[in-house]
């Protein structure tokens, strides 16, 4: 863009129409406050820029920690709800062992009762054994007794006969050999017919 002057406004003000080489100034008169006002406001905007940026970059790390820090809190709230289901767990099995304890010593117990029944069924076994084996040979010792005593009053019983019979015969035929004797001789007349 050109320079533009107002002639209206301004009619006294010179305008070259030629070309300017440069450098057309001889001398320069230096200002130096001007000069650190003008260093001072470009380092004010470049620090407002960098402030600027740096605002930003607060924001997105701003937004990029409360993500981070939504995340530790799920984190915990798992860990924690975690624990907790492994606190329930715990117990449930300590009460459960000592349930299983409970139980086990009861069955010991019921064990040990059962030895006892046992040892004293065995021992009332052994004295049954020992009074069958007894009344067996006192069973033995009395049939060995009837055997002897039906084998003699047996033979009694056949004697008392012959002699009854003897004396029965003698009456009805009235000789004096005995009934063997006509018993013996009935068989011989028996076996020749």
């Amino acid at each position: 863009m050109g320079l533009y002057i107002n002639k209206g406004k301004h009619p006294r003000v010179y305008k070259n129409k030629k070309k300017i080489h440069e450098p057309h100034q001889k001398m320069v008169r230096r200002d130096y406050l001007a000069e650190v006002i003008d260093e001072q406001y470009h380092a004010n905007v470049s620090l407002l820029r960098e402030i600027h940026e740096m605002k930003h970059q607060f924001l997105n790390q701003e937004v990029v920690q409360a993500k981070n820090w939504d995340k530790v809190v799920n984190q915990l709230n798992e860990i924690s709800s975690n624990n907790q289901q492994h606190t329930e767990h715990e117990e449930l099995i300590i009460h459960l062992l000592k349930t299983q304890e409970e139980l086990q010593k009861q069955l010991s117990e019921k064990i040990s009762k059962q030895e006892e029944f046992q040892t004293g069924v065995l021992n009332r076994l052994d004295q049954q054994e020992a009074l069958t084996e007894k009344i067996f040979r006192q069973i033995n010792h009395i049939r060995s007794i009837l055997f002897e005593r039906t084998n003699y009053l047996a033979e009694k019983i056949d004697e008392g006969y012959k002699i009854t019979s003897s004396y029965v015969y003698n009456l009805m035929t009235g000789t004096d050999q005995p009934i063997t004797f006509y018993l013996m001789n009935n068989k011989k007349g028996d076996k020749q017919r």
